[in-house]
């Protein structure tokens, strides 16, 4: 983690430079734009107790010799600048197979998070432009799930999810830039179990990194 955050400065730091060398006003020339975001994304502390003990994801706070689930994966967003100022945004992530290991079994989550939604923004400020979002959308689980008595079971559910957050563009140029992006998720669980006391949301923070291309 410590060399992806080094990574994100070190490319916000030669964004600002390439911009302020190439970079121009083209706020009049925004609207009508559509804009495509590649990116790099990691979900943190996901967690689910789901009213069946065998399988819980935990959280550290319930035993400090369990690590934290973190959903890393890649995704494309996909922004319709309608105004200098407003666009609307769709967004789709595939996280990676998560684990967690407790006591001699392990349980796996996989997700692919769909959101949709209205993106306000700033003037771009030499290379700089700064927006806020939100949205909502749809997210997908799929679990590999021990059972003492019949081994690995394989589970998945659909649900509602919501989130908000903002963010950076650095321009290169007037086509290509890096987009910094720190978003918060409210995801909805899936009954898995049909039992009092499971869990019905996990909120989390997102940290994304991606190269845009506008056009």
């Amino acid at each position: 983690m410590k060399k992806l955050s080094r990574g994100v400065l070190l490319l916000a730091i030669i964004g600002c430079f390439a911009g302020g060398c190439f970079a121009s006003d083209w706020d009049d020339e925004i609207a009508g734009t559509t804009e495509i975001t590649g990116y790099y994304q990691q979900y943190r502390n996901f967690s689910f107790e789901t009213g069946y003990p065998y399988w819980d994801f935990k959280p550290p706070s319930d035993d400090p010799r369990i690590d934290p689930i973190v959903l890393s994966g890649g995704g494309v967003t996909v922004a319709q600048n309608l105004a200098e100022w407003f666009a609307v945004w769709t967004q789709l992530s595939f996280f990676g197979r998560a684990t967690q290991q407790i006591s001699n079994y392990e349980n796996s989550v996989r997700v692919i998070h769909n959101l949709q939604g209205i993106r306000y923004q700033t003037k771009q400020y030499g290379p700089l432009r700064f927006y806020g979002k939100v949205g909502a959308g749809i997210a997908w689980y799929g679990f590999s799930l021990y059972d003492p008595y019949y081994g690995y079971m394989d589970m998945s559910g659909t649900t509602f999810s919501a989130g908000y957050g903002g963010g950076m563009n650095v321009w290169f140029n007037k086509n290509i830039g890096i987009t910094l992006d720190v978003s918060h998720s409210l995801m909805a669980l899936p009954n898995l179990t049909d039992l009092d006391g499971r869990e019905k949301f996990d909120s989390g923070m997102s940290y994304t990194t991606g190269l845009t291309f506008r056009f």
